[in-house]
């Protein structure tokens, strides 16, 4: 996947009319699980760091195809607790489960870039993604009024369990504005993983597929 990604990028920067972009931000991370009811389960978002780069080429004056390499780091939490009274103040005590999955992605977008707004170049992009676990593992704490790790456990993502290579679907809106001799960007983007990360070899058929917010900004000039 790499070496592919690299050439596709490296054929754009060789033409005019392309832009690269170093980009970081934050990623709210989550899950929808087919296979285990929600309702048992307080699942909960984690926010992560995620960056990379963005390869823009121009088809024309509206149309670009976008590329590049974007680590993320998926996953989700899942909180039990119960109240204990100590000295008649209530004291939440439980655990507190974090699943993280450090994942490159390769997104193939098309993007419509909106014309007549002065410097301020709004966009928006949508097309579909491949995706790598290149590792991952799952943290256990104890809570109180403290966290307390009990547990890291490593996840074996070369065993029949889980799927490493993932199709996903990807959505972004941003603006970009001129400085110096490039420009920055800001942006919003929503990805769904459209396969399971879990395969049927699984313990229980969960139906884990990642999907996650992400709010990056980034520089890039133009070649």
């Amino acid at each position: 996947m790499y070496m592919t990604t690299m050439a596709i990028c490296s054929a754009f920067i060789m033409t005019a009319q392309t832009s690269v972009y170093l980009t970081s931000g934050i990623h709210s991370a989550n899950v929808n699980t087919t296979g285990v009811s929600a309702d048992f389960l307080d699942i909960k978002s984690i926010n992560r760091f995620t960056g990379g780069i963005i390869v823009d080429h121009a088809l024309d004056n509206y149309l670009s195809v976008r590329s590049g390499l974007i680590y993320q780091v998926r996953g989700f939490q899942v909180a039990e607790s119960i109240g204990i009274d100590i000295a008649n103040m209530p004291i939440p005590v439980g655990l507190k489960v974090t699943t993280e999955v450090n994942t490159i992605t390769t997104p193939i977008m098309l993007q419509y870039n909106i014309r007549g707004l002065g410097s301020i170049k709004p966009y928006v992009a949508a097309g579909p993604g491949i995706s790598y676990a290149a590792s991952g593992a799952v943290r256990t704490k104890a809570t109180a009024i403290l966290d307390f790790t009990i547990a890291n456990t490593p996840l074996n993502l070369s065993s029949d369990d889980y799927k490493r290579i993932g199709i996903d679907g990807n959505i972004v809106a941003g603006i970009k504005f001129p400085y110096g001799d490039g420009e920055f960007l800001t942006e919003i983007s929503y990805n769904q993983a459209l396969t399971d990360f879990t395969s049927d070899n699984f313990i229980v058929d969960a139906g884990i597929r990642p999907k996650g917010v992400s709010f990056s900004v980034g520089y890039g000039i133009r070649f």
